[in-house]
């Protein structure tokens, strides 16, 4: 009964508000829903923007103007609640089993980028850091495909410490915060297959138009 009560009195007294703008928003919305200003703002789409080329995925938008911009700042204040409200319609595209395994980076733990490990978070399913970089590569910011593909090629292996032989017959996604050329996520994808996973794609934040 206090119970019910107090959940009563939190629903008509706390207001609601945008995860990502903190603006108050009426009437009630889901749990991390963004407000419908950022979402046309940031460009994300109902149920995700899918696609097949250069892999099969699905994203919350075109990785371009203020969907781009939080992205970046994402990378540096990982927000979580903006996490959850950017990734709030990639939710509903995820079986309740999904297995998802975030991309590792190339850089030393210090500097790598947090936000595959993130997203997963933000999408509360099963997580296995099932893949390691076996190999250096370079920063892939200035490459053509054609040189992106030649520098991921066998760079990543499965990690022996992590591996779980329950979890193979699991459909399996690969997480990372951007597709680009796909160069990184044909071989994480590549990998996986190899010894044995389902997997169904790539879920991702932003695909580069």
């Amino acid at each position: 009964m206090l119970v019910a009560l107090h959940d009563c009195l939190k629903d008509l007294f706390v207001v609601p508000f945008c995860p990502i703008c903190k603006k108050a928003i009426q009437p009630r919305p889901q749990a991390d829903h963004p407000c419908s200003e950022c979402t046309q703002k940031l460009g994300l789409v109902e149920f995700g923007l899918r696609g097949i080329t250069p892999v099969r995925f699905n994203a919350a938008g075109w990785y371009r103007g203020e969907l781009r911009r939080h992205i970046l700042r994402l990378r540096l204040n990982q927000d979580l609640s903006v996490l959850k409200a950017i990734t709030f319609a990639l939710q509903p595209t995820l079986p309740a089993r999904a297995l998802l395994v975030p991309i590792p980076s190339w850089k030393a733990e210090k500097r790598a980028n947090p936000l595959p490990a993130l997203i997963c978070q933000s999408l509360g399913r099963t997580t296995k850091t099932l893949l390691k970089r076996c190999r250096p590569t370079v920063g892939q910011h200035h490459l053509s495909r054609r040189q992106r593909l030649v520098n991921m090629k066998s760079a990543f292996a499965i990690d022996p410490d992590h591996r779980s032989s329950c979890v193979a017959a699991r459909p399996t996604w690969i997480v990372d915060d951007i597709l680009t050329s796909g160069a990184t996520a044909q071989e994480a994808l590549k990998t996986l297959k190899h010894a044995g996973f389902e997997v169904r794609g790539l879920i991702c934040l932003g695909r580069t138009p």
